[in-house]
């Protein structure tokens, strides 16, 4: 079992909001960091419930046994505790929202934040769930600000297989997340080189299409026993997890197999397992694999465009131009392409553009935690 992060740790991973938002959205923040620090998949009834109004107000200095929560957003961070007879146990599930949240009585000082224009208003509160006593300001160390720009995930798959094409993908950026097909002649050197210049490794796993396209040896069908879907994938994720940690999934094909309930219900364990996140290519209107990533808590997003999938350059550059719309209008979009040759030198000068427009690119793993920003803050607005 992998060692719980400090508080420290989890409070640097903390987010900020960077625009005026009404209070209520303080003071559901306990509930909203404590899935998105736990890695709970947004979405499914867990987000209805323990929905509590709190309400904020000053008291004298706690004593050591409050439970500690932070204002999260600040160069320094503030402590606050829960109100008597509010205090979450140590076991208390991270989900929990407290009707009552009491400040110190010192006044607030949040240093430089306030001439980035935070306020304490526009501070979330993050629950260090499981620890006790107050912590000292000093060693909290610097709080970054969170980086607000629209933001694209950019996932290049079907690597592995064409040499020449797999190995351009890794003179992208290393925001660009490389996924690998299993079976791929070069997918292991390469994937070993791409990890070694820090690019985010996914596993591209066959599944079964509908029709007679072959999405090659050893792809999961949903004619094969649970048993042996599980060797398949493991097998798999073996293959490729010797030379370089993946971080996530997401499916070759399988417009058959991403509908069925069963079959994906054992990718879901597998990547639960391992700490893996999952993205859907959506090759499918059908796909279950939301639904199969949420039973089994898998960190989870869908793609929103497929970059290639037609012909021309210039299809190409009119499915950019929609990405960065829905990058601008969402906070995050997420796009899927194909080592092909006109792909990747338009993609080589599209990236080193993104700066200019006010876009960036971030890695899969970044953009399901912005995801789960967006998703938390039009819950609770």
């Amino acid at each position: 079992m992998a060692k719980a992060r400090s508080f420290t740790d989890r409070l640097k991973h903390a987010f900020a909001v960077p625009r005026p938002v009404r209070a209520p959205l303080a003071l559901v923040m306990p509930f909203a960091l404590g899935l998105v620090l736990g890695g709970a998949v947004l979405g499914g009834p867990a987000l209805t419930q323990n929905r509590t109004e709190a309400r904020i107000s000053t008291a004298a200095a706690p004593s050591a046994e409050d439970h500690v929560v932070a204002l999260g957003a600040a160069s320094v961070p503030t402590p606050v505790v829960i109100a008597p007879g509010k205090r979450a146990l140590k076991d208390a599930p991270p989900r929990m929202v407290f009707a009552e949240i009491t400040l110190p009585a010192a006044p607030l000082d949040l240093g430089p934040a306030f001439r980035r224009g935070l306020t304490p208003e526009r501070t979330p509160i993050v629950v260090a769930s499981g620890k006790s006593g107050l912590l000292a300001l000093a060693s909290l160390g610097d709080v970054p600000i969170r980086d607000t720009r629209p933001a694209i995930a950019l996932v290049i798959d079907d690597l592995g297989v064409a040499p020449d094409r797999s190995a351009h993908a890794l003179r992208l950026p290393k925001e660009v997340t490389l996924s690998f097909l299993p079976y791929g002649g070069v997918s292991r050197p390469l994937a070993q080189a791409a990890a070694a210049k820090g690019h985010e490794i996914f596993l591209h796993v066959p599944m079964e299409p509908r029709g007679d396209a072959d999405p090659g040896p050893d792809a999961l069908r949903t004619a094969d026993s649970t048993s042996r879907l599980r060797s398949k994938l493991d097998r798999q994720i073996a293959d490729i997890s010797e030379v370089a940690p993946i971080a996530g999934m997401n499916n070759h094909m399988g417009s058959r197999a991403t509908a069925d309930r069963r079959l994906m219900a054992e990718v879901m364990r597998g990547a639960a397992e391992r700490g893996f996140v999952f993205v859907d290519s959506v090759t499918t209107p059908n796909s279950v694999a939301r639904a199969a990533a949420a039973r089994h808590d898998v960190p989870f997003l869908a793609r929103d465009i497929f970059l290639d999938h037609g012909e021309g350059p210039d299809f190409l550059l009119a499915q950019l131009d929609t990405l960065e719309q829905q990058a601008r209008a969402r906070g995050v979009a997420v796009a899927i392409a194909h080592p092909h040759e006109t792909s990747l030198e338009i993609l080589d000068i599209w990236v080193k553009g993104l700066e200019a427009k006010g876009l960036r690119l971030v890695p899969v793993t970044e953009a399901i935690k912005i995801e789960a920003r967006r998703s938390l803050l039009a819950m609770v607005q």
